[in-house]
């Protein structure tokens, strides 16, 4: 149903923006009236489903492939103007990044599928429906044959959009664009739908709707207020168990697919939807499908694992969706409308020259969702690429559009509360937005400074694996998989360690959260931006070639897969520094460096500095304190400044005073050198196994880099 570039006229491409742009701008206005803090995350999560549903190619009549789009569902939930967006958005996005769909053709695309397909679902639903309990049987009907009939509708729409092309535009009998006419568009694009996508689109919606009636009810009531007082209310419960409407939902999709496969293929199941499934290659089919089953066998668990408990159930099916994404792949032939020229030139004899002059007027970064990675060739190498770049696409497109209808929400959300601010109060004058200046910005950053270090503190005391270590044999482990992960040069390799980084900072009640913004706010994404000219510099063959006017955007696959390594490498090397001192008491590290015979005087030094820093914030703290309490009016930039200058010279002057002070008390107390501390270590079997266990990780890892370079 994703029309590209060629089969429509640039008239009726850019002619369409004439419904669909103001619908996108009336969408806007009206969907501010759902946007709350709990819809927003919402609207993102149902946007990426839509790019995801998109993704499974499945057989329909005639040997071609459709998808379903999950609009329907969208509208029900969230309102048919809210779906305009969330769908629209995902449109746009697989135009541009993944050519799937045409970049003119993109008014026409969300015309279809994101303005019609929704409101007519929507609107079968709510007649259907009607004043049914929202838990009732009855909606799970509605929803599914409301989606039954609005992605018909929708694929009606293109049927005659490419059927007109010929009688429109054509020259001396020969079609320019789509050479489909109406008795050949139509008749394809209903029967394709209603006999295998439509029955598709119609169990995720009603499958998706009694999910929705079982675990967050809410979500069907009060998002709108006209299903506010149904039945839900009232203390209605759904009538069967989720596993017993599931399972007669997939039963009755599989019975209806299974007979129309049989109808169209005249009873031969080798020619189910009028494929020829003889021509699939099965044995690259089953090995893809072993592999991704230990994929998903190996990342799921490790996602729901290390997610936050908030996110683990929606992230966990997300990454499942885009680890299944190649499943879409097995089913033979192409979507019809979306052949390109080579398709038409085979199918016709010829090729319509506007169809031809338009079909290369945009290239897209990954463009049929295929990566052509150098190591992965032999017999089934397109399939493979492909593969991988489904996945690949599936979970970075499922990440870039949540974010983008995140933040598209969140913008939609302010106008309208800043335009009904300034509608509520026109006399009033706009607030003046208060700036905090250059003493509060200093303040608030060496208070969080004493309070991170505080933090970190009391973390290495708490009770987790790490933690009850030996600090000795925890200093030997991490040297041992840092040294591992320098001398790795495979990203499979990084990556593993990495897991195993993640799995340990679990282990010992790190919270992820904290752990890995601490980790990659700093040194990794400082790397990642220091290897980005590389990518571009570094000679070999490249991912592709992106022309924007004048400019080549074409990156080097070798400068790529160096990049990314060293940013795992250095990845690995400061998770491991940071879990080190996270789960490690100062005192104790440093005894542990005394005792793996570190210089002395480098002891001393990072002892001293540390026990500074802890002077100088406070003394910095009260002097910005004090400052702060003696004024009363704002005071300029200018004398902030002078302030802050003047401030830093004083800490200088005390510093020098302070540091002979400090070490006379020192030495006055005995001090020669060597830190000591009350605990007594001693290296228990647990210990030695876990420093042994290190030591095999990192010799497993470099042998494994080594098998696999």
């Amino acid at each position: 149903m994703h029309i590209p570039d060629g089969y429509l006229s640039p008239i009726i491409s850019v002619g369409l923006g004439v419904v669909t742009v103001p619908t996108w701008s009336l969408a806007t206005r009206r969907v501010q009236r759902v946007l709350t803090n709990r819809t927003i995350p919402l609207l993102a999560i149902f946007a990426a489903m839509a790019f995801t549903i998109m993704m499974f190619n499945i057989p329909v009549p005639g040997g071609t492939t459709a998808h379903g789009v999950g609009g329907t569902l969208i509208a029900i939930v969230l309102g048919p103007w809210a779906a305009v967006i969330a769908v629209s958005v995902a449109l746009i996005i697989q135009a541009l990044f993944f050519g799937d769909g045409g970049v003119l053709a993109i008014f026409a695309n969300c015309l279809n599928m994101g303005i019609i397909l929704p409101f007519v679902g929507y609107a079968t639903y709510r007649v259907l429906a009607s004043r049914s309990p929202v838990l009732s049987t009855r909606r799970i009907w509605a929803a599914g044959i409301g989606a039954y009939v609005g992605i018909t509708v929708a694929a009606l729409c293109v049927g005659i959009e490419l059927g007109i092309q010929p009688l429109l535009f054509s020259q001396n009998g020969v079609a320019l664009y789509s050479p489909y006419g109406l008795s050949e568009a139509v008749p394809a694009m209903l029967i394709a739908h209603a006999l295998g996508a439509s029955i598709v689109e119609a169990l995720i919606t009603a499958f998706g709707v009694a999910y929705l009636q079982q675990r967050h009810p809410e979500y069907l009531t009060s998002v709108r207020d006209a299903i506010a007082g149904s039945g839900l209310a009232h203390g209605v419960r759904p009538g069967r168990p989720l596993p017993q409407v599931a399972g007669a939902i997939v039963l009755i999709g599989l019975a209806a697919l299974t007979a129309a496969g049989l109808l169209t293929g005249g009873g031969d199941p080798g020619h189910a939807f009028g494929a020829n499934w003889g021509q699939v290659d099965w044995a690259g089919v089953a090995t893809m499908l072993v592999v991704v089953a230990a994929i998903a066998a190996i990342l799921l668990p490790l996602a729901w694992f290390l997610l936050p408990r908030r996110m683990r159930t929606v992230g966990t099916a997300f990454l499942a969706a885009g680890i299944l994404a190649p499943l879409g792949l097995i089913a033979p032939g192409i979507a019809f409308g979306e052949s390109g020229p080579q398709g038409i030139q085979a199918a016709f004899g010829y090729v319509p020259q506007g169809l031809q002059d338009l079909s290369g007027i945009f290239s897209a970064p990954f463009a049929g969702y295929s990566i052509p990675l150098p190591f992965l060739s032999g017999a089934h190498a397109t399939l493979w690429q492909t593969a991988i770049g489904y996945e690949l696409a599936g979970v970075l497109g499922m990440l870039m559009l949540g974010l983008t209808v995140l933040g598209l929400a969140r913008a939609i959300t302010w106008g309208g509360q800043a335009r009904g601010a300034a509608a509520a109060e026109p006399d009033r004058e706009p607030p003046v937005r208060s700036r905090i200046g250059w003493l509060e910005h200093t303040l608030a950053g060496i208070t969080g400074s004493i309070e991170r270090a505080v933090f970190t503190e009391e973390h290495a005391r708490s009770r987790g694996w790490l933690q009850a270590v030996d600090p000795r044999a925890k200093l030997g482990m991490f040297l041992a998989v840092i040294l591992a992960a320098s001398l790795a040069s495979s990203i499979l390799v990084e990556l593993a360690l990495y897991g195993v980084v993640l799995l340990a900072a679990a282990a010992s009640r790190v919270p992820f959260s904290f752990f890995v913004k601490r980790v990659w706010l700093g040194i990794p994404l400082f790397a990642a931006i220091v290897v980005i000219p590389a990518i571009f510099f570094v000679p070999g063959p490249r991912l592709f070639d992106l022309v924007i006017g004048p400019i080549h955007l074409s990156p080097s696959i070798p400068g790529l897969v160096g990049a990314v390594l060293f940013v795992t490498r250095v990845a690995v090397s400061v998770s491991l520094a940071v879990l080190l001192v996270l789960t490690t008491p100062w005192a104790d590290l440093l005894k542990s460096l005394q005792a793996m015979r570190a210089p002395r005087l480098f002891v001393l030094v990072l002892a001293m500095a540390y026990r500074y820093i802890f002077l100088f914030l406070h003394l910095a703290n009260s002097m910005f304190e004090a400052r702060k309490s003696r004024i009363v009016a704002r005071t300029s930039g200018g004398e902030q400044r002078r302030f802050i200058s003047g401030t830093m010279g004083n800490l200088v002057n005390r510093s020098v005073k302070m540091s002979n002070d400090v070490y006379a008390a020192m030495a006055a107390r005995g001090f020669s050198g060597s830190i000591r501390t009350f605990q007594a270590y001693r290296m228990h079997p647990a210990d030695w196994w876990s420093l042994v266990g290190a030591g095999a990780i990192g010799i497993v890892a470099v042998l494994a880099s080594r098998s696999l370079a």
